[in-house]
């Protein structure tokens, strides 16, 4: 008899679909069914316009926000998909403001309850958390059958804090490379050139920007480098490529005359030629899985040394294949407009963009949650 998992999400990025997609067939073939369940995006989440949840969730959740102070819960309603789905193990994403990972962890042992693991970072990256809050985070982490982490880094606060390693996936956290790569390999000369002309651009002087557009990206600091780059690089350009609620502010500055260029959402092939125009990513904060789109299309980042990124930056390396500057807007102008500059060191980064070290593609990504959910299910 099939066994059943259900994971459930904050919403469905639409860069998660080709992750599931794969994991549903994997698992089909090891007799595990697999059902995805989130609510729609909302606040932040919902200004990015990517939200694949009414597409491709199996389940759609309704959620409801709690405040307990000036905290924000979330509560989903998982009654339906429980009694309907009836999972023999679930996976919630690693994050004390959703209370079903509180509700489904701390069930009395006497009832028929599903097992539960957790997949996350592993600790607090890109927010700051107080002490307590991290010790609610490891406690409620220990309760779990099994932890999938994004990466290695974010595995080892876990394990220190007495997580059997044996019950630890490490997942290369990723994006869909094969595709990205394969648009990139498809794009002529003659239709990057016409991208060029069309957009305003001059070779050697283009950085890109791809992300959420707002505070958290440090988009602000991005737009006042980009006016300083310009000063004395007068071809600069900046793209712009993604949504949220700073998207104004850079259409604002694009109509002033200023030297950005608005994309709008870029997938597929918009995003890679984008990238092919691109010398580099210009990301000030909050890097995250963009580390995996600079490997694969070898476009390399400069960004700040910010309190603000995500586990997946250590898959760059200071000086090898990214550059890392102090938090300062003219400090970091000044290091895009030199790197510009100096074709020999730009070629430098970008030839030491790989993804081969990691193994960083969905497929890779897929293989490994689903051998670590063959070895959960097998205990469970």
């Amino acid at each position: 008899m099939a066994k059943r998992l259900l994971i459930i999400q904050p919403y469905v990025p639409s860069y998660r679909v080709p992750l599931f997609r794969n994991m549903k067939e994997l698992l089909s073939g090891i007799g595990v069914e697999l059902a995805i369940a989130a609510p729609l995006a909302s606040g932040h989440d919902s200004s990015r316009n990517d939200d694949e949840t009414a597409i491709f969730a199996d389940f759609v959740l309704e959620k409801h926000q709690v405040k307990i102070g000036k905290k924000s819960f979330f509560k989903k309603d998982l009654h339906n998909v429980l009694n309907t789905f009836d999972p023999d193990m679930v996976i919630v994403e690693q994050a004390i403001k959703n209370l079903e990972a509180w509700s489904l962890a701390l069930r009395p042992k006497f009832r028929n309850k599903p097992k539960v693991a957790m997949w996350g970072q592993g600790r607090s990256y890109s927010s700051t958390q107080s002490n307590v809050e991290a010790a609610m985070k490891q406690w409620l982490t220990k309760r779990m059958d099994w932890f999938f982490s994004y990466t290695q880094s974010g595995a080892q606060p876990v394990i220190e804090h007495g997580f059997p390693q044996n019950r630890v996936t490490i997942l290369n956290n990723s994006t869909d490379t094969f595709s990205l790569q394969k648009a990139i390999s498809l794009i002529s000369a003659g239709e990057l050139e016409s991208y060029l002309q069309g957009h305003g651009l001059t070779r050697g002087a283009v950085g890109l920007f791809l992300g959420g557009i707002d505070e958290r990206k440090g988009v602000p600091f991005l737009l006042d480098a980009a006016q300083e780059i310009v000063k004395t690089c007068p071809e600069f350009k900046l793209l712009v490529a993604g949504d949220g609620s700073l998207a104004g502010e850079v259409r604002g500055l694009q109509e002033r005359g200023g030297p950005v260029v608005y994309l709008g959402r870029a997938d597929g092939n918009e995003k890679a030629i984008a990238l092919c125009a691109a010398d580099l990513l210009l990301i000030p904060e909050w890097v995250g899985l963009v580390a995996v789109d600079s490997l694969a299309a070898r476009v390399p980042i400069v960004t700040t040394e910010h309190p603000s990124h995500s586990p997946e930056a250590e898959y760059l390396t200071k000086g090898k294949n990214a550059l890392f500057v102090e938090h300062n807007v003219r400090v970091f102008a000044d290091s895009v407009t030199r790197l510009l500059g100096d074709r020999t060191e730009l070629e430098r980064l970008s030839g030491n963009c790989e993804i081969l070290e990691y193994e960083l593609s969905i497929e890779s990504m897929a293989n490994r949650f689903v051998a670590g959910i063959k070895a959960w299910s097998e205990i469970a």
